[in-house]
């Protein structure tokens, strides 16, 4: 036997010495834990985290008119709830500000919400599908004729309006889960609009600006009011004015506005001023006066875009 075979050999029993003795190799005592004490598991249900917290601007309606305007609140989410239910269920719950109008039916719940493809699904008890407080048995006939769809339809857009301008997803699609047990389609039905038997689907919900109450939405309405001369509208979006007959009657006294055209206009750094240009056209006892560039300045209260009074009479009253 050779030399290596003999080392071979001697590695191959001092092996089999090793594994009958049961030996055990231990690291250094440098790298054992002493004194440690058993700890009781942390839980890991989110139910027992605390709420977050998120800044969101929701939509509500302008008092009475057909515009939604926004009132910047914290959102309280639940650690075990979405952020996007928490919004839905906020809009629900109404606005703070008196000047502001809640939109859903009454005992209205968000059941489910959930995200697919920049589509956000948003499902409703039955309850959504009810009357208002204050709507009537029949709604077919009278002011809630047109109330009713309207209302109904701007509670659509204040959903999407606010989702999407939280970053939340691109489109909204409305579902409904009936306790009545019918086999129909979840998705939001065209009878909903006005309480109808119309089974047509609607379709999935999108930003409509054309509802929201930017700034130059806001001087379009200050300008269409002060056109067809109605003062109860011009009030609503006006600041600091005098008592209701003294300002009635400055207004009276101000210029006829024939035509007018808007800018896009721009809003402040710090977002609570904008300013459009304006091209107005005014009417005198004797002649028509055009005013081009007229720098029209709205301020923000509260979340709502306004004008100063002293400014709008200005403006009412201005010659090139």
């Amino acid at each position: 036997m050779t030399l290596n075979h003999k080392k071979a050999a001697l590695c191959l029993l001092l092996v089999c010495a090793l594994c009958l003795t049961g030996c055990v190799i231990s690291p250094p005592d440098s790298l054992k834990r002493t004194g440690v004490e058993s700890r009781s598991l942390i839980s890991a249900s989110t139910a027992d985290l605390a709420p977050d917290e998120r800044a969101v601007a929701l939509y509500f309606r302008y008092q009475d008119s057909s515009f939604l305007a926004t009132e910047e609140r914290a959102v309280v989410v639940q650690r075990n709830e979405s952020l996007e239910k928490a919004i839905v269920q906020a809009l629900i719950a109404g606005p703070l500000n008196t000047e502001l109008s809640p939109l859903f039916p009454v005992g209205s719940e968000v059941v489910n919400t959930s995200t697919q493809d920049g589509t956000l699904f948003v499902t409703m008890n039955e309850a959504f599908l009810g009357r208002y407080a204050d709507e009537p048995g029949d709604a077919s006939t009278g002011v809630w004729k047109t109330e009713g769809p309207l209302r109904r339809q701007l509670c659509l857009d204040a959903i999407a309006a606010t989702l999407t301008e939280a970053g939340l997803c691109e489109r909204v699609q409305m579902l409904v889960t009936r306790d009545s047990g019918q086999q129909i389609s979840m998705r939001l039905q065209a009878g909903f609009l006005n309480r109808g038997a119309d089974t047509a689907l609607l379709p999935q919900l999108v930003r409509n600006e054309s509802v929201l109450l930017t700034p130059h939405n806001t001087a379009e309405c200050i300008l269409n009011a002060w056109l067809r001369q109605d003062w109860d509208t011009l009030s609503l979006f006006s600041v600091h004015a005098p008592g209701e007959q003294s300002m009635f009657e400055a207004l009276e006294a101000a210029y006829v506005l024939v035509r007018f055209d808007l800018s896009a206009g721009c809003v402040s750094y710090d977002g609570q001023s904008a300013v459009l240009t304006a091209a107005l056209t005014l009417r005198g006892d004797t002649q028509d006066t055009e005013i081009s560039g007229y720098p029209l300045r709205l301020i923000r209260e509260e979340g709502l875009w306004k004008m100063d009074y002293p400014a709008l009479l200005s403006m009412m009253q201005a010659k090139e």
